[in-house]
């Protein structure tokens, strides 16, 4: 589930709350491609799982919970929790705030926030609180349709964000074969002996 990634704006050309960009970065496809990329930090993502080799001379760094084939190919590879395994907020596919809670303890891996802080302060930045409620308040304030009461949330519950005034789609149109999405989405699932026993029928097309 990447919702809340695209709310927050971790797409080229549309900003915190799918406001569009003067200037939009570059897609995932452009940055692969990019003579000049000199490095790539890819966190829970696997944009190398069909064989592909990595950017150029790029330094590759992945962040992400298990060894995929783009951190295999990664100069450095930085542990990562899972989601039951930290505390924080993770927005739903419905548009759903929800409150995450540690269901086990911490054996090694670090949680993102934990990571892009320690490498901050490495590299000399200040990033502010580096907690989840400290963010939480910031995408309050800083991402439009956030502008929502979290009672509910921290509570254990859920809040419903948006909608987002002016949201446009970055890309229409798009045809994708359907295979096995019903039951596992190709990432975390793909780890899952259970999930990964059970076929679909071949051939079912849905248009996004």
């Amino acid at each position: 589930n990447s919702r809340g990634a695209a709310d927050m704006g971790l797409l080229p050309d549309l900003g915190p709350g799918y406001q569009p960009l003067a200037s939009p970065g570059l897609s995932l496809e452009e940055m692969l491609a990019a003579p000049d990329l000199e490095a790539l930090w890819v966190v829970g993502a696997n944009p190398l799982k069909d064989g592909r080799a990595a950017p150029g001379q790029a330094f590759l760094v992945v962040q992400d919970l298990f060894l995929t084939e783009t951190a295999c190919q990664a100069h450095v590879v930085l542990p990562a929790a899972s989601a039951y395994e930290k505390t924080g907020t993770i927005t739903n596919v419905c548009g759903q705030l929800q409150r995450l809670r540690p269901a086990v303890s911490l054996s090694g891996p670090k949680a993102d926030l934990e990571i892009f802080a320690l490498l901050a302060h490495a590299l000399g930045l200040d990033l502010g609180p580096a907690t989840p409620e400290a963010v939480l308040r910031e995408i309050a304030t800083e991402v439009p349709g956030y502008d929502v009461a979290a009672a509910a949330a921290v509570l254990g519950g859920a809040e419903q964000v948006g909608p987002f005034p002016g949201a446009a789609c970055s890309r229409r149109g798009k045809v994708v074969s359907q295979r096995d999405t019903l039951f596992s989405s190709g990432t975390l699932g793909r780890y899952a002996e259970i999930l990964n026993s059970v076929r679909e029928a071949p051939g079912g097309l849905y248009r996004g």
